[in-house]
């Protein structure tokens, strides 16, 4: 079983629908992620993730890998050169963290749910909390 745990730290629902799309990517929803399986845990305290964007680049990278089944695909920080290194080999997944020695072995199907659960999760955080309509700028953040 492997989970995508997150805690919000910071919202910006003020101005959301001025926001752009680098702003998105920086600065909205900022928050800590825990990547969890049955015996390990890569735990990302650091209170800056871009929740909404991280879903997102993650998403590329499951579609990425879907297309080929030995190939591995790579997250980087934008505050830091930390990276998250994703190795799909058969129906097998390997998720290694630039910042720990920790290693996540999981199935790709266990990693896609959990990342559409996540993805899921902070879509409806989102638009529950927008006064309005969902503006074009995020849209294209929340559609799978």
């Amino acid at each position: 079983m492997f989970t995508i745990k997150y805690e919000i730290i910071s919202e910006q629902f003020d101005d959301i629908n001025n926001m752009t799309d680098e702003e998105i990517q920086y600065y909205f929803l900022l928050g800590n992620v825990c990547l969890h399986s049955a015996n390990a845990s890569i735990e990302m305290e650091w209170e800056w993730i871009p929740l909404l964007d991280f879903a997102h680049c993650l998403q590329h990278i499951v579609n990425d890998l879907k297309g080929d089944n030995a190939t591995k695909q790579y997250f980087e920080f934008t505050e830091s050169a930390d990276t998250l290194e994703f190795s799909r080999q058969g129906e097998q997944l390997k998720i290694v963290a630039s910042f720990s020695s920790i290693i996540i072995e999981t199935t790709f199907v266990d990693f896609e749910k959990a990342l559409h659960d996540f993805h899921t999760s902070i879509s409806e955080h989102i638009r529950r909390n927008v006064p309005n309509e969902v503006p074009i700028v995020l849209q294209k953040y929340l559609s799978f």
